[in-house]
């Protein structure tokens, strides 16, 4: 986690120099909370999408009249359902911290973003109604990191509100290939979040207030 949070602070460095030589940069701040339906590949039970919440921030800095990069931080649930009777019988419940650097691309009130995330793994919780697995569970753990592609689109609603939907496909694998199955283990997500952008006063506007 402390790695996790140094990054995400040497993230928010490098934009703010980086936007120093391309124009005056203006920086946004927000919280972002969303509703995500998540699955996994390369398992041989019988798995359906599972729905989990991710929450946090995220700072935002032009780069460019229609350019911007975005950084965040955020905590969401991964894995996949079971349960339910003719959608299997496997439950796996992932948590991560999860930083994304994006690139956005705006264009009156939409925008389009892509980039790489690093996620680091907090948690995790692996059931099956059948009482046992096909595989030794030890044998085949869970990467404790998570390196992935993002992609989205979203609509700025207005000065303070904006919605968006991502898709997020892992890298790398996040598990070791398990027995009897011809792919690896990835996640995959799709998520819909709102955020609202947070505003804070400059000590002069705060002042020139004060006169008036």
């Amino acid at each position: 986690m402390k790695k996790l949070f140094i990054f995400f602070v040497m993230s928010i460095i490098c934009l703010d120099v980086w936007s120093q030589g391309k124009l005056k940069p203006q920086c946004k701040f927000g919280l972002k909370l969303g509703l995500g339906m998540h699955t996994i590949t390369g398992f041989s039970l019988k798995t359906h999408p599972k729905p989990a919440l991710m929450g946090g921030m995220w700072v935002q800095i032009n780069i460019s009249k229609s350019w911007a990069m975005q950084a965040e931080l955020y905590e969401i649930g991964k894995g996949t359902g079971g349960g339910r009777r003719g959608y299997g019988d496997y439950l796996l419940r992932l948590s991560y911290f999860e930083v994304p650097i994006l690139f956005q691309y705006h264009k009156k009130n939409g925008y389009f973003e892509f980039g790489p995330a690093l996620a680091a793994l907090i948690n995790t919780g692996e059931y099956t109604d059948r009482g046992a697995f096909p595989f030794q569970t030890d044998l085949y753990p869970f990467s404790n990191k998570d390196f992935t592609f993002n992609l989205g689109a979203g609509y700025v609603c207005n000065e303070k509100w904006l919605v968006g939907v991502r898709l997020i496909h892992s890298l790398l694998p996040v598990r070791k290939q398990l027995p009897e199955t011809s792919h690896q283990v990835y996640n995959r997500s799709i998520v819909l979040a709102v955020s609202r952008q947070i505003r804070f006063k400059s000590s002069g506007a705060k002042q020139s207030e004060d006169i008036d």
